[in-house]
């Protein structure tokens, strides 16, 4: 690219500018100073967009050395000079910054060092980044700034947190998830950071796997509708014609079914199933102009995933059509050579990554990956062609995120103003009744309550990994104005007793306090965990935490069990001897007073549950299991036996189906099958309930499920009020991945479901 197109200056500008005389020393800086100014507007247009052709253009005069650079993240950690920590300043090294942008021409960064930054923090870094790239380097590209903002911008110490993804999709409302995601975005954005590494659209199928929680849970519907909405709202388009932030879908493909339940282990899925119940999410998400993709970590049938050319570029690139960016997960590269053993090098491991599709390596710490790939393409193992095709799609999202435009950040104090409110009712609506025996909920707020369990005054409980610190258990991290539910418990009622949390409580004290009870809550569930230090053996819960709610009851008192737990852990034992269970999940800061709030009864529960919830460890089955794992035709066995299934959640009100129509025994013209239900209010509350639409395919070339979701929606009534819903299904609705890998439709015999209600519609 010539200077003059690159600073957009025009030849007659250029010559009135260049050609007269310079008397002074002041005329010479002025014309310096132009020059710079108009570095970061490069090929762009009006708004600071480049076109595929601008960007073409501007690769083409990139030296071998700056594309690289531009394929290369780097977390800020090796960046930094002091590490950041509770009560220590975050501060970067300006030397090795330099060394990063200038001198490597690093295209991206990413992370923090160990804890969140306040927005000053943020500032001040991102400035110091954006000012050495777009004003000290040859082509004035911007850097783009990635951040894990899982369940809000958690990096970031004022930021708005909300429940983890696992508790939105109890919430079984979209346009709720859309909300939070758009405030995230939002948030986010402000501080100068473009690229939120989220959401997860692997579907959590194995509950034992420490990402249980950032899932939208089991179903690949479920998956497919919300993952849609977070990513259309973090993406959604400015004023200015840019997306606010580019999502990332995570992780592709097949990372949430680890067949031991470890993070990061060998998947075992066959490539039908995969096309089945594992691409949806990721497929729409690119038909939804998803802008990157994070890969699994681990393998599938043997086959590492970052060193799959079948599933990087010929199923995600051109199968599927994705035109967006492919980043590594952390370290990923280096594990083909040191854990999965493919590569005998860490440079044999960059030419299969690079050769199998990925675009950006989060290396994340050296320059070992730049330095590999650079020696690749001299020796002529990798084309140059190659990696220009990656820098252009490096290019091509930062365009789309306006980094041309406006790479700086903007912090407004207004955007923060509805996020509390927000995280509330995303609270409210995720928390899921799962018993109420006796309708002991609401309490009166009279009773005479103990509180106990190590959830009860514990802040990581209710928040979860990703909070503040990467773990999400470092108390010190979490800003003093957040409430525990000890702190909502003692607040809202008029007489709570508090017994603190000991691994080797003495029974006699909880049977002397317990007794003095109406009625005891325990607050119970698990330290949070993430990736591999969440690896676990067992879903069973802690046995100390069992032996309390047995001593409990022996005392003759009532007891309600809250959990705060980011997987389904197994309750058998406790389920009989409670009163009342409320699954609360990570609601984070606001969730404390939003599980009081429901216990008063000032909020009616709605949560779902969005997995099924198991009575076993050794017995994991999902909901739409097949038939076969039900019905043992010699012995006639009942073998599906969950805790809960999926899909379940109570109200302090009660809600009556009828009315099941399908409109029509065939598809109309425009492929539409024409559903409707009808629902009732007939208790004496307001509240809200999920509508939960299945179908059964009776007979199929493929054996079929027991029943599938195809669509759902939360709606509201009040004490009374009966409503009417539609709901239409599409022949691809009822289509499966067949004998041949791809999707087909087979005409017969279909059952479709609403809560007690059924009708069987013969489609020819």
């Amino acid at each position: 690219m010539n200077a003059l197109r690159k600073h957009r200056i025009s030849m007659k500008t250029f010559s009135a500018i260049s050609n007269r005389p310079v008397k002074h020393l002041y005329s010479a800086v002025v014309v310096v100073c132009f020059l710079m100014a108009s570095m970061t507007f490069l090929a762009a247009d009006a708004k600071g967009q480049l076109s595929e052709e601008a960007i073409r253009e501007l690769v083409s005069e990139m030296t071998l050395a700056e594309k690289v650079g531009q394929m290369t993240q780097l977390t800020i950690q090796p960046l930094s000079e002091v590490k950041g920590f509770p009560g220590t300043a975050f501060k970067v090294d300006s030397s090795l910054l330099r060394e990063a942008i200038v001198d490597r021409h690093v295209g991206s960064l990413l992370n923090v060092y160990d804890m969140a930054m306040t927005t000053a923090q943020w500032e001040k870094l991102i400035n110091e980044i954006q000012d050495l790239a777009i004003n000290e380097t040859k082509h004035g590209i911007p850097v783009i700034y990635g951040i894990d903002a899982v369940h809000g911008n958690n990096y970031h110490v004022e930021a708005t947190l909300f429940p983890q993804n696992l508790g939105l999709a109890a919430t079984w409302n979209a346009d709720l998830v859309g909300a939070v995601s758009r405030q995230t975005a939002e948030e986010t954005r402000s501080l100068g950071i473009p690229w939120n590494f989220a959401p997860v659209l692997d579907v959590g199928r194995q509950p034992l796997w420490s990402r249980f929680f950032e899932t939208f849970g089991e179903d690949v519907h479920m998956a497919t509708v919300l993952g849609r909405a977070s990513i259309t709202s973090q993406q959604h388009v400015t004023p200015d014609g840019f997306a606010t932030v580019a999502a990332t879908g995570k992780h592709f493909l097949g990372y949430s079914l680890p067949l031991s339940g470890k993070d990061r282990t060998p998947a075992w899925i066959p490539e039908r199933m995969l096309r089945e119940y594992i691409l949806p999410p990721f497929k729409d998400a690119i038909d939804q102009g998803l802008l990157t993709m994070m890969v699994n970590s681990g393998e599938i049938n043997g086959e590492p995933v970052h060193a799959s050319h079948r599933i990087l570029t010929e199923l995600l690139k051109e199968e599927l059509g994705f035109k967006g960016i492919i980043v590594t997960d952390w370290e990923d590269i280096a594990k083909l050579h040191a854990s999965h053993r493919v590569a005998e090098s860490f440079k044999e491991a960059v030419r299969q990554v690079v050769e199998a599709g990925v675009d950006m390596a989060m290396v994340p710490y050296d320059y070992t990956f730049t330095d590999a790939l650079i020696e690749l393409v001299q020796e002529g193992v990798i084309p140059e062609s190659r990696i220009d095709e990656s820098v252009e799609r490096i290019l091509w999202v930062k365009s789309k995120v306006g980094l041309f435009a406006n790479a700086r950040p903007k912090p407004d104090a207004n955007i923060w103003t509805n996020g509390k409110a927000l995280s509330l009712e995303a609270a409210h609506e995720s928390i899921t009744l799962l018993k109420n025996e006796n309708g002991i909920l609401p309490l009166t707020g009279t009773e005479a309550i103990l509180l106990g369990g190590p959830g009860a005054d514990s802040k990581t409980f209710t928040h979860g990994s990703w909070s503040y610190t990467w773990q999400g258990i470092e108390r010190d991290a979490y800003p003093e104005s957040i409430a525990t539910f000890k702190d909502k418990m003692e607040a809202g009622f008029s007489a709570v007793a508090y017994l603190p949390w000991d691994e080797h409580q003495d029974p006699d004290k909880v049977r002397a306090l317990s007794h003095r009870a109406e009625v005891v809550v325990l607050a119970l569930g698990e330290v949070p965990s993430v990736e591999k230090p969440g690896d676990i053996e067992s879903l069973e819960l802690a046995a100390d935490q069992v032996e309390m709610a047995r001593t409990v009851v022996e005392s003759g008192a009532r007891l309600v069990v809250v959990l705060f737990q980011n997987r389904p852990r197994i309750i058998r034992q406790i389920e009989p001897l409670a009163d009342a269970i409320i699954l609360a999940y990570q609601p984070g800061p606001e969730g404390a007073g939003a599980v009081v709030d429901v216990l008063q009864g000032s909020v009616n529960p709605s949560g779902h549950l969005p997995f099924t919830y198991p009575r076993f460890s050794g017995s994991i089955v999902p909901y739409d299991y097949k038939w076969s794992e039900n019905a043992d035709i010699l012995f006639g066995q009942d073998a599906i036996n969950p805790q809960y299934p999926f899909g379940w959640g109570l109200s302090y009100t009660d809600f009556e189906y009828s009315n099941l129509k399908v409109d029509s025994k065939a598809f109309t013209a425009t492929g539409k099958l024409m559903v409707s239900v009808d629902i009732a209010n007939t208790g004496d509350r307001d509240g809200m309930d999920v509508i939960q639409l299945y179908s059964r395919d009776e007979y199929a070339s493929i054996t079929p499920s027991n029943k599938r979701l195809r669509a759902f929606r939360k709606v509201s009534l009040k004490a009374g009020e009966k409503s009417t819903q539609r709901f239409e299904l599409s022949k691809a609705d009822l289509s499966f991945i067949g004998r041949e890998n791809v999707s087909v439709f087979e005409p017969g015999a279909f059952t479709i479901m609403v809560d007690d209600q059924s009708t069987t519609v013969d489609l020819r």
